[in-house]
């Protein structure tokens, strides 16, 4: 005998799936309201791009009301469709638990973890932390827009550029070692980390850097210079007018241990020798013949300057271009071929500039390459279709990067810096502008030692006099965050 007649066993079926609907339904809403539809659309889940607007000041998002109420009308249908079976309902579940999964995620990138204060920051002989308000009044000086940014979404490119370069480091080794102060690799990891996940707050709440960074600053304020990518006329076959080689990284050139330190050099005979001097390449023309010619070019002097970048743009004869990156370098000193001339008399105070020594050279061009070979130094490179790169091995980005000296400031490492650069019209320097933003150690260079910054302004001769007309006292800090340096 049947407890239920077969009149009212429909009617109760059909009230347990309604019920069962409403239950997954309500679960669904809750999930989606304090989910990504009802959250600032700053930032995006992992490997998307954040392409929407700062959230109003009050908190509200109007956008996402709306979107939330279509959201609802449609979950509205899928209760309909739920009344057509049972299997319709476990889809409607398992549609819920998605949105779940995916606010979790979102709520982990969005919501930051209460700031908490190290129990005590570490000082040295070079660096000196700075206050609560003392940091607070530093940023409230900077301007991204100074760099060329809109808004501090630009900087994820290169963040994560530097944090890639810092993941493949040792996380227990130290990226900084000074007297009464070491960081790790893995601090350098997690501000880096952590300034990632302020990124999309930084536009309406750019205080957050300040409250959740300590800002070191360096008690000898270091030389400001500038670098770029400069372009030159040059062939990819020697042809008439194109006479001077760009040579690539030579075969017999090695690196390694000599006598406890790391070195390039040559093996000859079994004997470790130094390898060849610019001298040696120039003027006895020892790599000439060995197939290294990867271009070459109308002017050495643009050859000799284009080594002293690190990189370079070649302009060929058929109008297109080509990159040149670095790719070793002889090992030996670097001098200004500037202070070359003027030490010895050949050029005046205030007159050391590329276009002086280009000028001079034009007048006594036999004098040129025994000039040239007083600065020993040499730089190979190779030829590449890809952007100009840093010591990191990853994109420089112009106006970001800057080239320190990796015992003082960690390459990888978050700066922020302020100060004075030259304006340019009409390819000369015009006046003088200030400059305040957020920096990454991302290269390095032969003549960038201790207390020294070496800024990238771009590619192509355009931002030249800008570049070659840097040399200021900066600024500048190193941003450690407060949760690297309690958790290590």
């Amino acid at each position: 005998m049947h407890l239920f007649s077969s009149d009212i066993r429909p009617s109760l079926w059909r009230a347990l799936r309604l019920l069962l609907a409403a239950a997954c339904l309500a679960a669904l809403l809750s999930c989606v309201r304090t989910g990504p539809l009802f959250q600032s659309r700053a930032a995006a889940p992992d490997g998307e791009t954040a392409a929407a607007e700062t959230p109003p000041a009050d908190g509200a998002d109007a956008t996402g009301a709306l979107d939330a109420d279509a959201f609802a009308a449609d979950s509205a249908d899928a209760a309909n469709v739920v009344e057509e079976g049972e299997e319709a309902v476990a889809e409607l579940a398992d549609t819920a638990d998605v949105t779940c999964l995916y606010r979790d995620e979102s709520v982990r990138r969005l919501t930051l973890r209460p700031v908490r204060e190290p129990l005590s920051i570490p000082a040295c002989d070079m660096f000196f932390p700075l206050s609560n308000v003392e940091g607070a009044q530093n940023m409230a000086r900077l301007d991204i827009r100074s760099q060329g940014l809109d808004s501090w979404r630009a900087l994820e490119g290169p963040v994560q550029r530097s944090l890639e370069y810092a993941l493949n480091m040792p996380a227990a080794e130290p990226a900084l070692a000074r007297p009464g102060m070491s960081l790790t690799w893995g601090q350098v990891v997690r501000s880096l980390t952590e300034f990632l996940d302020l990124l999309p707050h930084l536009d309406a709440e750019p205080d957050l850097l300040a409250q959740r960074f300590v800002w070191y600053g360096m008690r000898e304020k270091p030389l400001m210079t500038g670098y770029y990518t400069p372009e030159i006329e040059a062939s990819l076959t020697r042809r008439p007018g194109y006479e001077y080689p760009i040579y690539g990284v030579p075969e017999d050139l090695c690196y390694g241990p000599v006598r406890g330190r790391n070195r390039f050099y040559r093996v000859d005979n079994g004997r470790v020798l130094s390898y060849y001097k610019r001298g040696d390449v120039d003027l006895r023309k020892v790599l000439s013949g060995r197939g290294l010619e990867i271009a070459w070019a109308k002017d050495p002097v643009d050859v000799f300057y284009m080594q002293v970048e690190g990189c370079g743009r070649l302009r060929l004869p058929d109008g297109t271009t080509r990159n040149v990156l670095y790719g070793a370098k002889n090992g030996h000193g670097f001098r200004s071929l500037g202070r070359i001339l003027h030490a010895k008399g050949l050029l005046p105070d205030g007159h050391m500039s590329k276009e002086d020594v280009k000028q001079y050279f034009a007048k006594h061009p036999e004098r040129m390459f025994e000039l040239m070979a007083e600065n020993r130094s040499y730089v190979f490179f190779r030829l590449e279709n890809t952007p100009p790169e840093g010591t990191i091995g990853k994109p420089l980005t112009p106006m970001v990067s800057l080239a320190t000296d990796r015992k003082l400031l960690p390459l990888g490492s978050l700066l922020a810096f302020e100060a004075e650069i030259p304006e340019a019209r009409d390819g000369r320097p015009a006046g003088k502008r200030k400059i305040a933003g957020i920096g990454l150690a991302q290269d390095t260079g032969t003549a960038i030692r201790g207390s020294h910054v070496d800024y990238y302004i771009g590619e192509g001769n355009a931002v030249a006099p800008i570049a070659s007309n840097i040399k200021t006292e900066a600024t500048v800090y190193l941003l450690i965050s407060k949760e690297a340096l309690i958790n290590g």
